[in-house]
């Protein structure tokens, strides 16, 4: 365990060790505050000023925003999913310890950010024990996602490294492991997924103004 000592030499510069844990607690809180406030400047003035210029250049579209816009409707939802989350990573990383296999040593960043989403999302479906157990399984899925991913990362200089996001593990799954059958692989993949999208677009568009008509 890291005592006093530790935290003195390695962590904090010599400063005293209950003092930086003050310090960097408040840090932590400052971040989450400045976060939210962002997403209430970007809600109330910066989306309102793109929406007037997009329907000019390209009516009808909508802004595509990340995920700490959710974090404002449920704040108290944000801290627990980041620690669900950030547990869910510890207790895979214990999994993948006992099993002998690569540890994905838990991130902060990747924890909170999906993590707190996942809260947000749990808690408006499920109360506090969605917002729990949404943001524990996140944990345990980018943990082990990423683990999956770590192989085809290799051959693009990058061994040993690997990237937390879902999003981004899927993505590098899916074209990794098709980069090992061959390059025809990963062009038919790309074209699939891309004609999935283009006809759901389609198809949405009809429908909408097949509703409109009516």
């Amino acid at each position: 365990a890291a005592g006093s000592e530790f935290v003195t030499e390695n962590l904090s510069n010599g400063q005293n060790p209950i003092v930086y844990a003050i310090l960097t607690a408040i840090g932590f809180a400052a971040g989450v505050f400045v976060i939210l406030q962002g997403v209430r400047l970007v809600l109330a003035e910066i989306v309102p000023a793109f929406t007037g210029i997009s329907q000019k250049l390209v009516p009808n579209a909508k802004p595509a925003l990340d995920c700490p816009i959710v974090f404002p409707y449920a704040q108290n939802a944000v801290l627990i999913g980041f620690l669900c989350s950030f547990l869910g990573g510890l207790v895979s990383m214990g999994i993948l310890g006992v099993m002998e296999l690569t540890l994905i040593l838990p991130g902060v960043v990747p924890h909170f950010f999906t993590g707190a989403t996942a809260g947000v999302f749990g808690n408006a479906t499920g109360g506090r024990r969605g917002a729990a157990i949404g943001a524990f399984v996140n944990g345990v899925v980018i943990t082990f996602l990423t683990l999956w991913l770590l192989p085809v990362l290799g051959d693009l200089g990058f061994a040993n490294t690997t990237f937390s996001d879902s999003d981004f593990a899927v993505t590098g799954i899916f074209l990794g492991y098709l980069a090992m059958i061959g390059k025809e692989a990963v062009i038919i993949g790309i074209a699939l997924v891309a004609g999935a999208v283009l006809s759901t677009n389609f198809l949405g568009k009809k429908s909408a103004d097949t509703a409109e008509n009516i």
